[in-house]
């Protein structure tokens, strides 16, 4: 008797597995038999068909279908890749306006990679050209050229 019922117990979770989930609910259910299932493996000593008794509760339908599943989709808020803007482009220590870009309007500090947005090769690059533009006399070194002032920002600068 205790085989039989352990069948049982597993041709219900089987055919629970086969539905998609049990009920939850924790109000008052109903008792009723369920789908005729024949026994598979080792049950085949006992012949036949076993019916099952399956809950269900009485309040709510069981979907059996994927209505209720999420709809795949990629990530709306999912932020696009930063890409260095001067990557593949040719860094020149005689190209001030481009230079000028990247330094302070009011101290003349080369601004860092969190605020240019550059890639440590290029930063590395726009700050050997400042620092040879500044000795050599093309750039001033304590302001940025009032000439360049005006120009679009290229890094997302707030001030």
């Amino acid at each position: 008797m205790a085989l039989l019922v352990g069948c049982l117990v597993l041709a219900r979770e089987k055919l629970i597995m086969r539905l998609g989930s049990a009920c939850i609910c924790p109000a008052s259910h109903e008792v009723q038999t369920g789908a005729v299932i024949a026994p598979e493996g080792p049950k085949q000593q006992f012949g036949g068909t076993v019916t099952i008794l399956q809950r269900s509760c009485s309040q709510f339908k069981q979907v059996a279908s994927n209505e209720d599943l999420p709809v795949p989709m990629e990530n709306p808020y999912k932020e696009s890749l930063k890409k260095c803007i001067l990557c593949g482009k040719r860094v020149d220590y005689k190209n001030v306006q481009l230079l000028s870009q990247f330094v302070s309007p009011f101290t003349g500090c080369i601004y860092g990679r969190h605020i240019t947005g550059l890639c440590g090769k290029k930063q590395k690059e726009i700050t050997k050209a400042i620092k040879r533009a500044q000795i050599m006399g093309f750039m001033p070194v304590t302001f940025k050229d009032p000439a360049y002032l005006k120009d679009p920002k290229i890094c997302n600068i707030k001030y």
